[in-house]
């Protein structure tokens, strides 16, 4: 099978092989590959774009944006601007068009937006006296066409969506929605997808938005990496977040020069380690047959699926035609963190509570919930062993 063969790439599962890992929409684990590349460059000596001797290093550097621009159809790499993640990206973003509003301009998001994509266009607005519009969600968790269209105006200045929601798995129909936005609105958009990059090769020409944002470790490459992809024309019209180092033509007392992009938005020394490093992920991953690999995925999403509906008491948010590689559930009568306890204890590794996504728990009236998200690593006998532990604390907990 594809999936053991992809399996056998990641240390985790040699050093903890008791553990069940169903936490991949947090953090996707570790490839040898990428130890072994973080290692060979904190075993060299330098930085990047400084410095002759360090020429190596920042080739790999640059490969790593070459490759980050092939694998989402890129139109150019100087569109691919190194961050620190997600979060990182979107708040370039609303930072650096905050000089483009003004007062009663709107900012469009969905209830269902990661803090990551709902805080920094609150904040945003309240700074320029906009107005944020919290789009509802239909009874599958995709966004309303006619809603949408309803809440679109020559106001609105930019519509920033999930692609697929960190809570329930749904994916959005971004190719769709960007097509509308484009119809009736002059207005920007942005889609975080964070939780798309693992399981889908994004294309972000054809979905045709102005921003992307997306962290390396969602997609078994390192923490405190990631990228803003954006058109060239509104990329050209952020104003950078951070100033300093290395992005910069030239300076004087009273006059400060951009460099161009990607490198105005890439002030001071990034990390290094950890862009060579998703680098030699990427190539990596191109070696692999993502479309068998995918197909392993869905398979696998629907046995947990249906062994899950199975159960009595528990509910699954989310309609599996519309899941991708998350399921998110909750067990009637008893506390998703007295259920995550135990499974901790029997080495099941799952996410529980708000998934920082609080405004849409509210919406779906629930307190918290527990998640479970698949990567091509896993196995059936992952989810018969996470299931027979589920079963367990559920006995215990009802008693």
């Amino acid at each position: 099978m594809i999936n053991q063969q992809f399996r056998a790439n990641f240390p985790f599962f040699e050093r903890s092989p008791e553990w069940v890992y169903l936490d991949s929409a947090a953090t996707t684990l570790k490839p040898k590959v990428l130890i072994e590349a973080t290692n060979d460059f904190y075993c060299s000596a330098g930085s990047v774009h400084r410095s002759q001797y360090d020429f190596a290093q920042t080739q790999a550097y640059e490969k790593a944006r070459d490759l980050v621009a092939k694998r989402f159809n890129v139109a150019s790499r100087e569109n691919v601007v190194w961050t620190s993640g997600t979060t990182h990206a979107i708040n370039l973003v609303a930072n650096g068009i905050e000089h483009l509003l003004q007062e009663d301009d709107e900012i469009v998001i969905t209830v269902a937006e990661h803090h990551a994509n709902f805080i920094p266009w609150q904040q945003l607005a309240e700074r320029r006296q906009a107005k944020l519009i919290v789009l509802p969600l239909d009874e599958n968790g995709q966004i309303d066409p006619a809603l949408l269209r309803d809440r679109l105006s020559d106001r609105t200045k930019i519509v920033a969506f999930h692609l697929i929601s960190n809570v329930t798995g749904v994916r959005q129909p971004a190719e769709a929605l960007v097509k509308l936005i484009r119809q009736y609105s002059p207005a920007m958009v942005l889609i975080d997808m964070a939780q798309a990059v693992c399981c889908e090769a994004v294309d972000v020409q054809q979905i045709g938005a102005d921003f992307y944002a997306f962290s390396a470790h969602k997609m078994y490459g390192p923490t405190g990496v990631g990228a803003l992809i954006g058109n060239e024309a509104k990329l050209a019209e952020i104003r950078p977040l951070v100033y300093g180092g290395k992005m910069l033509k030239s300076v004087s007392e009273r006059h400060l020069e951009l460099a161009e992009l990607p490198y105005r938005l890439e002030a001071g020394t990034p990390n290094i380690a950890g862009i060579i490093g998703f680098g030699k992920v990427l190539e990596w991953l191109n070696g692999w047959d993502f479309v068998a690999l995918n197909q392993s995925l869905k398979t696998l999403l629907d046995y947990a699926y249906k062994r899950l509906d199975f159960l009595e008491n528990v509910r699954i948010l989310g309609r599996k035609a519309y899941l991708t590689s998350t399921i998110s559930f909750v067990v009637d009568g008893i506390h998703h963190a007295d259920i995550a306890a135990i499974m901790a204890e029997r080495q099941i590794a799952l996410r529980s509570g708000e998934h920082c996504a609080k405004p849409y728990l509210r919406y779906l009236s629930q307190a918290g919930t527990l998640r479970i998200s698949l990567a091509h690593y896993n196995q059936q006998q992952d989810i018969d062993t996470f299931i027979e532990a589920l079963i367990f604390a559920i006995d215990l907990l009802k008693e």
